[in-house]
């Protein structure tokens, strides 16, 4: 990367299709990342949020978008609360990804973080503290479906108006934003062994549909509170898509607001479903998604589950 320290602006990389679909980026530490200013702005930003000072009793769920982060950081503050009722804050308030970094800090503690940023972008305190953090998975197959219809649904200015086998191409060789899924992945479970005294919970999004109580109870355990069957039943059933998704219209955020979404469009949260990617994935293309899933991830050891 070329810093800004240097002197010098990043190179801008343009990765649009032949029909105009797609985005530009620049890239910070080998990672692709949009900027919805200049790339000097969002460097910038990104060691603000290096320079945060997380708190002893902070939790972060880690996750690549489209993974289920708004479901576990529901559940996880519900979890720290005791009780099953929504937050009155948006998820949104509590991300440390630029630019709405300075919102997190300014919560009260206890604070449940979450974040879509490699480990390298986040606050250079996180392993010293031993911040308790939750990285979240989820079959590439389905995300890809689900941040398809984000972005194709999204009027903002990294929306995406092309077809789901362009954005496919462009999902699978690592022309996103973060860049490749896999590799964020096997960037976080290198954490796990690069730091054995960072507290990390890894959770699959199809273990939590499949057995919700089963992982809401191992969460309580990794975070340190006591729970009783019953309350592990109510969060399960609050945080089903459909409820969350009614909960989620009466908070102040960006995202939740209608405007912000194309006519007919369901915002975040779409169908939260296992599987539904065989409704958009061919046969032709699924070969091509085993073919790079196997090359990306040969030897990590991760094993999706996908219907």
């Amino acid at each position: 990367m070329i810093s800004m320290e240097g002197g010098r602006t990043p190179e801008i990389l343009d990765y649009r299709n032949e029909n105009g679909h797609g985005w530009s980026f620049y890239k910070n530490d080998g990672v692709l990342r949009w900027f919805a200013t200049t790339p000097t702005d969002d460097m910038k930003m990104l060691r603000e949020v290096q320079k945060l000072e997380l708190r002893d009793d902070d939790v972060l769920i880690a996750a690549y978008p489209k993974c289920g982060t708004h479901w576990l950081w529901e559940i996880v503050t519900m979890l720290r609360a005791g009780n099953s009722e929504y937050s009155k804050k948006a998820k949104g308030f509590a991300m440390l990804d630029p630019p709405n970094f300075e919102e997190a800090d300014e919560l009260p503690s206890p604070r449940v973080l979450n974040t879509h940023l490699y480990f390298r972008h986040l606050p250079e305190n996180l392993v010293e503290k031993k911040i308790k953090t939750i990285l979240i998975l989820r079959n590439p197959k389905d995300v890809s479906v689900s941040f398809f219809n984000h972005l194709n649904g999204v009027k903002l200015s990294h929306g995406f108006d092309g077809t789901y086998s362009e954005f496919l191409d462009l999902f699978l060789e690592g022309k996103m934003s973060n860049g490749h899924y896999f590799e964020y992945a096997k960037d976080w479970l290198q954490v796990q062994k690069d730091h054995p005294d960072l507290p990390m919970l890894t959770l699959f999004y199809e273990n939590l549909k499949k057995d919700p109580l089963k992982n809401i109870r191992t969460v309580a355990d990794f975070i340190g509170v006591s729970v009783s069957d019953e309350l592990c039943e109510r969060i399960a059933e609050a945080c089903i898509i459909d409820k969350m998704r009614t909960a989620d219209k009466g908070k102040e955020h960006k995202l939740y607001r209608p405007d912000v979404w194309k006519k007919g469009h369901q915002g975040l949260y779409r169908k939260g479903e296992v599987g539904d990617w065989k409704n958009w994935i061919t046969v032709a293309q699924n070969e091509q998604f085993d073919d790079v899933i196997e090359r990306r991830l040969e030897g990590t050891g991760i094993v999706f589950t996908y219907e």
